[in-house]
């Protein structure tokens, strides 16, 4: 019997964002990542990377300028990803797709950029290795 693969969605953070992403474009919409990311990473150091981390446990994500992925764990916890070569076409608006039979996501994965609303795929892109930053004390 074939194993079925759970596939994951990883949507974005609309508490974060709002409909103000929505008509926010080009440099506008790069500051305002670069803003929600710099909060994101406030207090918290980087550590060594990891390989994988368990998607149970993200509690929200946030994708920055198309290059970077923040996977929020806890308020002392976010993991950074950053894919070889970014992720074409991925924005705030968009979510990921990933087909992990684990549970676990990991580098070397390919998430696909999915549009919903629309109806398509813009793009996708290999998972890097995940930066745990941690609130220091």
């Amino acid at each position: 019997m074939r194993n079925l693969v759970g596939i994951a969605l990883i949507a974005t953070s609309a508490a974060l964002v709002g409909t103000a992403a929505l008509s926010q474009t080009g440099d506008h919409a790069v500051e305002r990542d670069l803003k929600i990311m710099d909060q994101w990473l406030a207090g918290k150091q980087p550590g060594p990377p990891v390989s994988c981390i368990p998607q149970r446990q993200i509690r929200s994500t946030y994708y920055v300028g198309g290059k970077t992925i923040l996977y929020k764990i806890s308020n002392n916890l976010v993991y950074r990803n950053d894919p070889p070569g970014g992720c074409p076409g991925l924005n705030s608006n968009l979510a990921l797709e990933t087909r992990t039979p684990t549970g676990m996501l990991c580098s070397g994965e390919i998430a696909q950029v999915k549009d919903y609303s629309q109806g398509y795929s813009p793009g996708a892109c290999a998972l890097g290795e995940f930066v745990p930053y941690r609130t220091v004390k």
